[in-house]
């Protein structure tokens, strides 16, 4: 089986375009816009005709940054970071399909997410190996980690209406505008070509 961690967002409706993976996970970690992520998941899923698991796990009192309106980490770089995020909602998926015969789990990272310690080759390196202590065969992968956003829209010719409705905002529930999330969507439409 192969999963890919799902939030609604522009790269990961890229990736679930391209991949056609076995199931969608969508995670509400008691993100400040989880109902949006979740609105937006739950749509391109039927739209993709990919199955969607939605997982609950309320971590948001252990949380950082924009997403749960609090000052960022002291390590942390960028307004949204959120530390040991990733490795957590890697580690929900694997423990939720770990009896499900899982071969893969795919995550939406991409070049420009190095700012973040979770956003690295070397992060993506060591959560495969920690995982393959209890699941050899499984691999973790991020299919987009050395290229940009765009470019991955690009290559995945996924359509631009879909596209329309994603979510990246990280601190609301409709798109706030002023993020870091809702810049790097406004920015990517309008490089986008028309058609």
């Amino acid at each position: 089986m192969k999963v890919l961690l799902f939030s609604g967002g522009v790269e990961s409706t890229a990736l679930a375009w391209s991949y056609r993976p076995d199931r969608l996970a969508f995670v509400d970690y008691g993100q400040i816009p989880a109902a949006g992520e979740r609105r937006s998941a739950v749509f391109l899923a039927d739209r993709l005709g990919l199955p969607l698991d939605q997982i609950a796990a309320d971590i948001s009192a252990l949380g950082a940054g924009d997403m749960v309106a609090r000052a960022a980490a002291s390590h942390s770089k960028v307004a949204e970071a959120w530390p040991f995020r990733n490795q957590f909602l890697i580690t929900l998926a694997a423990m939720r399909y770990a009896g499900n015969d899982l071969e893969e789990i795919m995550i939406g990272t991409v070049a420009t997410d190095a700012v973040h310690a979770d956003g690295t080759p070397t992060f993506l390196s060591r959560i495969q190996d920690l995982l393959q202590c209890e699941l050899p065969s499984l691999q973790v992968t991020a299919p987009a980690i050395a290229i940009d956003t765009l470019t991955l829209v690009k290559q995945s010719s996924v359509p631009r209406d879909l596209l329309g409705w994603t979510f990246s905002c990280h601190r609301a529930t409709v798109a706030c505008g002023n993020c870091r999330g809702c810049n790097k969507t406004i920015q990517l439409f309008s490089e986008l070509p028309n058609e």
